[in-house]
């Protein structure tokens, strides 16, 4: 979770101040905190209980998203590129998590069924 929330506020800072060339205000600093701590809290949830399919499924829409968002910020948009390339990642990140849910929600149901199955058949 840490090293999540490391990334996602390094890739932030990169993004923001070094390709886009924007000044980082305190606001900005916050807001990147706020939500490298929220996506940090996501990948401990999945860790915490237990749901690899779900982590590797959000690990790798996670990489995407911020690749995404970085290729987004160093192409040339005429200063649509920085709001873009947000909208971007955000949506790419909640699919992830949509998807990784719904993947554990069925392997849930799929082992529940299992379960009932079995306990019927003694």
């Amino acid at each position: 979770g840490a090293l999540f929330s490391i990334v996602t506020f390094a890739s932030f800072y990169i993004g923001v101040a070094v390709i886009l060339g924007n000044d980082v205000l305190l606001e900005n600093i916050i807001a990147f905190i706020v939500f490298s701590l929220l996506v940090g809290l996501i990948a401990i949830g999945f860790i915490f209980l237990k749901r690899k399919i779900g982590f590797v499924i959000f690990s790798v829409f996670y990489v995407f998203s911020f690749a995404f968002m970085l290729y987004t910020f160093a192409t040339d948009m005429t200063g649509w590129e920085g709001l873009i390339g947000l909208i971007q990642m955000m949506m790419i990140l909640g699919a992830g998590i949509v998807i990784a849910l719904v993947a554990e929600l069925v392997v849930y149901l799929i082992n529940r069924k299992k379960e009932k199955n079995i306990t019927y058949d003694k």
